[in-house]
């Protein structure tokens, strides 16, 4: 069984009719929005970006933890996939060690954002997908080119970039240089970040947040 059928299998289990794809937060259960780059310079912004994302993720992952790296990207006439696929192809051998291109997983699926009421058939989203240890992802890295990107000065980092853990049941998400969303199946698993940083929470959301901790204050 391929990565995106293994994948699959792991998101309709554990969360059910959830899509990966933007806002995640909204479309979770289970989950808090964090504010990582804020108004600051470029220079200050991207390593607040690093530093606030890395802190959680690595609260979050333990190095033997199985995790999906997962990279959607939507293609259409002007944006073939001959357009990006290198630089995907690129992506999973850069940051995550020991990953050949044969290991990627490729799926072509429906246009994650198709609107009824919109002429986007000819849009569709490829999927690529990989399992590896945590601590085989260069998550620094990682988490630097796309804080870059959004400067505009990573345009290879192509897509967006999701790590679902398998072994915690959770979910990773830089949505762009502005915050991130994590998701778990359980408040339990998240309530070590939800207490050490909550000052990074996104105040916007912090009410919905917060309720979701407080009416489960023991998991669930």
């Amino acid at each position: 069984m391929g990565y995106n059928n293994q994948l699959d299998e792991f998101i309709s289990s554990k969360f059910p009719g959830l899509q990966l794809k933007s806002p995640l937060f909204y479309s979770s259960e289970i989950a808090i929005r964090f504010e990582l780059g804020g108004n600051l310079n470029e220079q200050s912004r991207v390593e607040r970006v690093i530093h606030r994302a890395l802190s959680i993720f690595n609260e979050l992952n333990q190095p033997t933890d199985d995790v999906y790296l997962t990279v959607f990207v939507d293609s259409w006439g002007e944006n073939p996939v001959a357009s990006f696929e290198k630089d995907v192809y690129e992506l999973f051998l850069a940051y995550a060690s020991g990953v050949r291109k044969e290991d990627i997983d490729k799926l072509e699926q429906e246009f994650r954002y198709k609107d009824p009421d919109e002429n986007d058939d000819d849009t569709v989203t490829l999927r690529y997908c990989t399992k590896v240890k945590a601590k085989d992802l260069k998550v620094e890295e990682l988490l630097g080119a796309i804080a870059n990107r959004e400067m505009g000065y990573e345009p290879h980092i192509v897509g967006d970039i999701f790590l679902v853990n398998e072994t915690k049941k959770s979910i990773f998400y830089v949505y762009d240089d502005r915050g991130m969303d994590v998701v778990a199946d359980d408040t339990k698993t998240l309530r070590v970040v939800y207490d050490k940083y909550n000052n990074w929470i996104l105040d916007y959301d912090r009410s919905r947040i917060d309720k979701i901790f407080l009416d489960n204050p023991c998991g669930g």
